[in-house]
């Protein structure tokens, strides 16, 4: 199964697809941050437990306007 994720990063549009069987809204917006090399989780760990807590370290990326869904089969 795979997901679609779309964001916008530094004000450019990503689309991309994830091959994994569940994404929650949290694990879709982490791997935007490493998709994106926004980041490479230097954090070791130290991000936010919370969804809104990711929101914000995203946001502090310059990561925004999340949406994810059950892609198509092609």
């Amino acid at each position: 199964m795979s997901f679609t994720l779309c964001f916008t990063y530094n004000n450019k549009r990503v689309v991309t697809k994830v091959s994994v069987d569940h994404l929650t809204p949290y694990a879709a917006v982490c791997f935007a941050l490493l998709q994106s090399g926004a980041t490479n989780d230097s954090s070791r760990g130290g991000w936010p437990d919370s969804y809104e807590g990711i929101l914000e370290v995203a946001k502090h990326y310059g990561l925004t306007n999340f949406s994810f869904h059950h892609s198509l089969k092609s």
